[in-house]
């Protein structure tokens, strides 16, 4: 009997491993290639977007004005007048600006108001301080003093103004309560610096911040009369007092007190002005506002 036996063909082929699984564990990971490629096209577009707005930032400008709303007074040696000086920002950023004296060469006592050595404006905004300087008792002739108007922002943005005093001067009588009297006067809105109304004929000739409504036709250089100073509203006679007063309260208690030739100014609250309820009706109602006065007391009737 013959043995059947099985042998392998010649032609069959060799089984081929299957390395598959190799190549996948050895080989880069695409997800992790694909995430490196996104990162750096972002730090790519952030790098890009931060150059830009560096490049496009708008360039600051810094800038300001400075003057004196009435300067030349005349005064009497050892007494003392009021400036109103008034600075501008006319940069196109808000800025603080430093007032303080930079020479002395009437040997004044200059001080500037309280509160106001230091201020901030915006752009295009304007603000009045009170300088008060008071001469010396051995004071002569025409005499001088320098303010000096600093920028924070740009310290390179400095600005002289000068004071000028005339001491060759004799006051007349001095003010008191009840007393009838002739002022001229240049009143401005506290918060802009804006005229309002003036007897002085040198502000309407060169002070050309109005307030809206006033042009030159609300021009008028007659002094003012102003009846019992220093009284009340109600008009009860008293002593000193035959009727009640004409004006404001806070500018008719300025002029008590003053001498005939003196030019002194003062702050007024709204309260002792025009109210503090501002006129929904009246765009150009005073009430409502802070305001400010030069006065020059010119006789006692």
């Amino acid at each position: 009997m013959v043995r059947r036996v099985n042998r392998k063909s010649k032609t069959q082929k060799a089984a081929v491993p299957n390395y598959s699984e190799d190549r996948k564990t050895s080989g880069p990971d695409p997800k992790l290639a694909i995430i490196a490629l996104l990162l750096v096209v972002l730090l790519i577009g952030s790098s890009l977007y931060l150059t830009s707005m560096v490049e496009e930032a708008p360039e600051v400008s810094y800038g300001f004005e400075a003057q004196l709303l009435t300067n030349e007074h005349k005064t009497e040696a050892g007494y003392d007048t009021d400036f109103v000086l008034i600075i501008q920002n006319t940069g196109d950023i808000a800025d603080t600006f430093d007032i303080g004296v930079k020479s002395n060469d009437g040997g004044f006592t200059i001080t500037i108001e309280e509160g106001y050595d230091s201020i901030v404006l915006g752009t295009d905004k304007r603000k009045p301080i009170i300088i008060n300087v008071k001469t010396s008792e051995s004071a002569q002739g025409m005499l001088y003093a320098y303010l000096e108007i600093k920028s924070r922002g740009d310290p390179s943005q400095t600005s002289d103004v000068k004071i000028n005093v005339n001491t060759e001067h004799t006051f007349g009588n001095q003010t008191s309560t009840g007393d009838s009297v002739n002022v001229h006067y240049a009143g401005i809105l506290a918060s802009n610096s804006k005229l309002f109304d003036s007897s002085m004929e040198y502000i309407w000739d060169n002070y050309m911040y109005r307030n809206d409504g006033v042009t030159e036709q609300n021009r008028h250089t007659a002094t003012l009369t102003a009846d019992n100073i220093g009284c009340d509203a109600e008009g009860y006679p008293t002593s000193d007092c035959e009727g009640k007063r004409v004006m404001v309260p806070g500018f008719d208690n300025k002029m008590v007190d003053m001498y005939e030739g003196q030019t002194l100014s003062v702050r007024i609250p709204a309260i002792d002005a025009y109210g503090e309820q501002k006129d929904p009706n009246d765009p150009n109602s005073l009430s409502g506002e802070d305001l400010i006065f030069t006065i020059e007391m010119v006789s006692i009737n």
